[in-house]
């Protein structure tokens, strides 16, 4: 690659970034202020709060970071245009360096797009659930205040009358309404422990009771001891599931042993379109931006605001398709309209010089 392609992709790159800086910075201080109970009603430190805003962060950074790519791409080649460099590629005859360079900024941008959304973002969520079960089991086991209610997640209300000096809960109430059944667990005494599979809450001479949204009715089960996964409850709450905290590694291995379930199958679809959005969206800034533009005075909406319409449109097409393999059809019709304009522009701008001396 030569100077000016190296030159070009700098000037890409480092819109880009700083777009997705702006854009992380404020992702990231708004996990903090929605996860700022960590700190004023559960009892962590400082430290758990940094590292839980941080691993949630990836999860919301996924819907932007091709966003950011795009617009990077459209501010850099403005720039160029401004300054008259663009015009001086093209008349110069190295439109070839030009376009290796956003050739070579797009594909890196995907490639970055498909580590964060198949490989980061799904690890993220699973280290972060792994912690949220820690955080909770300190919270049941060290930090409840006895006589008060307290809400470890969304949906999760416990409360105990007294605490053990060995850790014991007494008179231990859990109220559980993730579900559209209500469960309400009663038990005279409780403990956290951990063993191979995380931590768990054993409930002792109790009762269960089931209150059914639907039906309006009301059961109960008693034990002598019921084990419960601080885990699951966790995921539970956060609405997580499995899949979307494995990696597409492992969710194409379990498809191709026939194992996989349609969720499964949905999530590497979502994932994979991701990729192709990253294309689209960069193919359409190019499009767009990649020749020089000879008009003045006219009032024109900026090229930014576009590009963050039609990502927004695509999304509400895809979130309304219905999900699954149709994640991909608002990208490729993005895909192809690019790729047509691109090829309309490339022919009125005699790019392709050997074409028009052959007619």
């Amino acid at each position: 690659m030569d100077r000016l392609s190296r030159y070009l992709q700098s000037q890409f790159f480092a819109q880009a970034l700083t777009i997705f800086a702006a854009g992380g910075a404020l992702i990231w201080l708004m996990q903090l202020l929605r996860l700022f109970d960590l700190v004023s009603a559960k009892g962590q430190n400082f430290l758990t709060l940094m590292g839980q805003s941080g691993l949630t962060t990836p999860t919301f950074a996924r819907s932007i970071l091709y966003v950011c790519f795009a617009i990077g791409l459209v501010r850099g080649l403005r720039a160029l245009q401004s300054s008259r460099e663009l015009h001086t590629i093209h008349a110069g005859q190295r439109t070839a360096a030009l376009w290796r360079a956003i050739i070579a900024f797009t594909v890196t941008g995907a490639a970055i797009v498909t580590l964060v959304t198949n490989y980061i973002e799904p690890h993220s969520r699973r280290i972060s659930a792994d912690w949220s079960a820690e955080i909770a089991a300190d919270v049941v086991g060290r930090a409840l205040v006895p006589g008060r209610f307290t809400e470890i997640e969304e949906g999760l209300v416990f409360s105990i009358s007294a605490r053990r000096r060995d850790g014991t809960l007494v008179d231990f109430f859990f109220d559980d309404t993730t579900n559209e059944t209500r469960r309400t667990y009663f038990a005279e005494t409780a403990s956290v422990f951990q063993d191979e599979t995380g931590y768990q809450l054993i409930l002792n001479n109790g009762a269960i009771q089931y209150e059914s949204g639907e039906r309006g009715g009301l059961s109960q089960i008693r034990f002598a001891q019921y084990h419960i996964s601080l885990a699951s409850l966790i995921d539970a709450a956060s609405r997580t599931t499995d899949a979307a905290q494995t990696d597409s590694f492992g969710l194409l291995a379990r498809v191709l042993e026939g194992t996989g379930r349609p969720e499964e199958i949905k999530m590497l679809n979502e994932r994979f379109a991701d990729t192709l959005r990253a294309l689209a969206i960069c193919a359409l800034a190019a499009a767009f931006c990649a020749y020089p533009d000879g008009g003045r005075g006219r009032r024109r909406m900026p090229m930014e605001l576009v590009i963050l319409l039609v990502a927004f449109a695509e999304q509400a097409v895809s979130a309304f398709s219905g999900g699954g393999g149709r994640h991909f059809i608002a990208p490729t019709v993005i895909l192809a309209f690019s790729l047509g304009l691109l090829w309309l522009r490339s022919r009125r701008a005699f790019i392709f010089p050997r074409w028009r001396l052959a007619r």
